[in-house]
């Protein structure tokens, strides 16, 4: 039986073997029908109102949002003075949020609608927003899985854990597919960005346990 410890290794090392095989397709349009066809799915027939309330769900995903609540929870877990846990979201979230922006970069894949460029605060940077991989939802795996992993670790009542795990999968599922059904995002980005923010949980996991051994408690 593998040990339990050694499951973030592999859980990293297959879904970044995952994103690189995405990234490769992406890269050679052959992805293509399956965009068209997941899009077609998502969005022919729906209502004003459908589009609304998916337009107001990806705001959960937004930077600002997400670091609003990273700090807040941040500060939060240094005055409980759960330095491991404090430690594990910041460089879960702020190294997530420049991973994505590397990522963009380097692949500078258009979006399906118009291009935009990067907003923090109302205030416009002037660097083109690329759509591989999907920031929103990087951002949301990223931070749901963090709290997933938190509340699990915390909550001794079995039903209680289950609750929040599915509600947290839910939200991340909601921003997902509010990233395709609002025309921001193609199929493909969401996948990828699934993908690399699992790789990325698992490696920031196994790196704070070997880098702290047993002096933070995140295991």
């Amino acid at each position: 039986m593998i040990e339990r410890k050694k499951h973030p290794f592999f859980i990293a090392t297959g879904c970044l073997l995952l994103f690189i095989l995405i990234s490769v397709l992406s890269s050679f349009n052959q992805l293509v029908n399956f965009d068209q066809t997941i899009i077609s799915a998502l969005t022919d027939g729906i209502s004003p109102l459908f589009l609304a309330i998916m337009t107001g769900i990806t705001k959960f995903g937004s930077g600002e949002v997400m670091l609003i609540l990273t700090v807040a929870i941040g500060f939060l877990l240094f005055i409980r003075k759960m330095w491991g846990y404090a430690i594990f979201l910041f460089t879960l979230m702020f190294g997530g949020i420049a991973l994505n922006f590397i990522l963009k970069i380097l692949f500078q894949r258009e979006r399906p609608g118009e291009m935009s460029v990067i907003e923090v605060f109302g205030y416009s940077l002037e660097i083109a927003s690329y759509s591989f991989p999907s920031g929103h939802t990087m951002r949301s795996v990223i931070f749901f899985s963090f709290l997933s992993y938190f509340c699990i670790r915390i909550i001794r009542n079995s039903f209680a854990k289950a609750s929040v795990t599915i509600l947290f999968i839910s939200m991340i599922i909601l921003v997902a597919l509010s990233r395709i059904i609002t025309g921001a995002h193609f199929p493909s980005d969401i996948l990828a960005a699934g993908t690399i923010s699992i790789a990325w949980f698992y490696f920031c996991l196994l790196v704070l346990r070997i880098l702290f051994k047993d002096k933070l408690s995140i295991t």
